[in-house]
């Protein structure tokens, strides 16, 4: 079973956003891949899909335990060995039919600055392409950005 996109986004790549919470980078990064043919179907991200992705057991005895499972259970970056997030990739791709896989690693968050080379590995088995952005909150790489995403993107 796949994520089927709305008629308006046929034919463009789905693109897997990873890497860090993106929220003052986005002008410069999915702006430009959405401008470019290409729609973001989910971000892997602090502030993404994996932070909603499991559920807590209601059912539980101790209510304040189950909470704390299931927050152990993300796959976060600063965890080692953080095989949940890799397992949760591996069902992305497959779920949301991922054409590439774009990491964006803000300079100050080291742990998924190390995870990148994972991710890599992940995405060469998954014969996914595989593009890796390390930028700031500044715009001063904006215009190398747009032209490193919009290569990538032809290359899908």
């Amino acid at each position: 079973m796949g994520y089927h996109l709305p008629e308006q986004f046929a034919g463009k790549k789905r693109i897997l956003v990873t890497g860090c919470p993106i929220g003052g980078v986005l002008q410069k990064t999915v702006k430009t891949m959405e401008e470019s043919d290409a729609v973001v179907v989910c971000f892997e991200n602090c502030s993404g899909i994996k932070a909603a992705f499991q559920m807590v057991d209601t059912e539980a005895e101790d209510i304040v335990e189950a909470i704390a499972a299931r927050y152990l259970e993300i796959g976060c970056s600063v965890m080692t060995p953080n095989t949940k997030r890799i397992g949760l990739i591996e069902r992305l791709i497959r779920e949301y039919q991922i054409d590439g896989i774009v990491e964006i690693d803000l300079q100050a968050c080291t742990p998924y600055t190390v995870e990148a080379y994972t991710i890599r590995q992940l995405a060469k088995e998954k014969h996914v392409p595989y593009l890796a952005i390390e930028t700031d909150y500044s715009q001063n790489d904006s215009g190398q950005l747009a032209t490193r995403i919009e290569a990538f993107l032809e290359l899908l």
